[in-house]
């Protein structure tokens, strides 16, 4: 009987033991999955701990990104990112998209050195979001430059007489939802459509000057003009300063204090994964807010392009 009873305490003993370690691993694996999924956004392709240098990706249009805006601020405070390579390949955007990346890359411009490498286009937008770094690096082929406001609006007045539809609008002032597709265009609207135009100009080519202003040509007064340039024209008239690419973009990192040969380069997600497919697809319409759009069954918005 005592014997059966001792081999009955070793068994419970034996199974509480079994149990314990069931417990420990299903709560470390918890820790895992939970790290995996709610861990930080910095670390990259799956690398963990040590300092490294941040690449990050800047493609297709640019509008206003809060969850991009989010992972910039923290790659700005992350102190084991000692440096960022900003690849771009966007044909422009909103101007406030493009202004507020403009910003989130200055607050990380200022704490650590970053570096731009441009892919086939980083025009216009694509090119504000270029000067936030001190040093810009394009391809032979690179299209860039662009420096210009871009505001379109369709009118539909004659279409809608062929086919018998009258659109009446009532409004408070002549000048209150205007341009319309369904109204004419008269010079007092053009007047003032061309006046902010003229102003977010002047804000884009001021920003540039202040940024670019030492380096750009003097002679190079098309810069201006809304042209495009390749990367070989943007090297001449000052708008970039090297042709390379990621091995020219660690080569000045390295001449900036930044030990490239210990550090190694990780990529560093600032796209949100889950970002639905129309939004990015009519991201390239004038007329299209994306998500946050404030309700409004028509809506014009300058682009920068």
């Amino acid at each position: 009987m005592s014997d059966n009873l001792a081999a009955l305490i070793y068994l419970k003993g034996k199974v509480h033991k079994w149990k314990n370690i069931a417990l420990l691993f299903a709560i470390l694996s918890f820790l895992l999955v939970g790290k995996s999924m709610f861990g930080s956004k910095l670390s990259g392709d799956g690398f963990e701990g040590g300092d490294y240098i941040a690449s990050i990706k800047i493609n297709g249009v640019i509008m206003e990104d809060d969850y991009r805006s989010k992972i910039l601020k923290e790659i700005a405070e992350e102190n084991s990112i000692k440096a960022v390579i900003v690849n771009i390949d966007s044909p422009g955007g909103g101007i406030v998209g493009s202004e507020i990346l403009f910003d989130d890359l200055r607050e990380i411009a200022i704490k650590k050195p970053i570096v731009v490498v441009m892919g086939s286009v980083a025009a216009s937008g694509g090119y504000m979001a270029a000067v936030a770094s001190d040093y810009i690096i394009a391809h032979n082929g690179t299209l860039t430059g662009s420096i210009g406001v871009l505001m379109e609006s369709p009118e539909v007045t004659e279409l809608a007489n062929k086919i018998g539809v009258k659109f009446n609008t009532y409004k408070s002032s002549p000048l209150k939802g205007s341009p319309s597709p369904f109204e004419k265009p008269n010079p007092a609207v053009d007047l003032v459509i061309k006046e902010s135009i003229a102003d977010s100009f002047e804000f884009f080519s001021g920003l540039v000057q202040e940024r670019r202003g030492d380096k750009i040509k003097k002679t190079a007064r098309t810069v201006f003009d809304g042209r495009v340039f390749t990367g070989r024209q943007a090297l001449e008239a000052g708008l970039i300063d090297e042709i390379g690419g990621t091995k020219e973009a660690l080569t000045y990192l390295q001449n900036n204090k930044i030990d490239t040969k210990k550090l190694s380069v990780h990529e560093v997600e600032i796209a949100e994964k889950n970002e639905k497919f129309f939004d990015k697809f009519f991201g390239f319409l004038p007329f299209f807010d994306g998500v946050n759009s404030k309700s409004s069954s028509h809506q014009i918005m300058a682009i920068l392009r």
